[in-house]
């Protein structure tokens, strides 16, 4: 499964475990961040919450049209650049009007790129001596998305406890340190 890859591969699918990790901490705590620092009743609190996550869904259609036209390279990587400016928000207790422009910053950002790595992975197998590890290619892909959303939630959790317990930092700040995490994760 794994000989024969190219290293290009390699690279993609880190990426993708990176932004991934760094998406599902920030989805672990947030409606719990809203309701924390905002005081947003359940309702509303899921009304936000279900409104960012229709436009990371509805978005890559965007950033494939912008990829055909721009490159797919250079998406992705203004993608990564866009996300990460959106979580360097939500890890900074700057307010509500800036967490909402975060949400729109993360949503864009994650539609740049979503769609476009995976593109990335399968043109890395057009040539016919690697089309036939492109099935396996796609798997080691998807086991990367999965190791980086299977650590996250602790993450998130975990870093909050230690900003409350060890740093002395509220639990309604301390969720700005579990955003911090999802920046290093597009970082590293």
């Amino acid at each position: 499964m794994f000989e024969g890859q190219p290293k290009g591969l390699y690279a993609l699918a880190l990426a993708n475990t990176g932004e991934r990790f760094g998406y599902y901490t920030m989805i672990a705590v947030f409606a719990l961040f809203l309701r924390a620092n905002f005081g947003l009743d359940p309702g509303t609190a899921g009304l936000i919450y279900s409104s960012f996550l229709g436009l990371v869904y509805f978005l890559p259609f965007v950033g494939g049209i912008m990829a055909d036209k721009f490159g797919f390279g250079k998406m992705v990587t203004i993608g990564i650049a866009i996300m990460f400016l959106g979580y360097l928000f939500l890890s900074i207790p700057l307010g509500s009007g800036t967490m909402l422009a975060a949400l729109l910053f993360i949503s864009f950002g994650t539609g740049l790129f979503k769609g476009n790595l995976q593109v990335m992975v399968g043109n890395l197998y057009d040539t016919p001596e690697l089309a036939s590890k492109r099935d396996s290619a796609f798997s080691i892909f998807y086991m990367a998305i999965n190791i980086g959303a299977l650590f996250a939630p602790t993450a998130a959790v975990e870093i909050k406890r230690y900003a409350e317990e060890s740093l002395g930092f509220s639990g309604d700040a301390a969720y700005h340190f579990s955003f911090a995490v999802a920046c290093l994760s597009l970082i590293i």
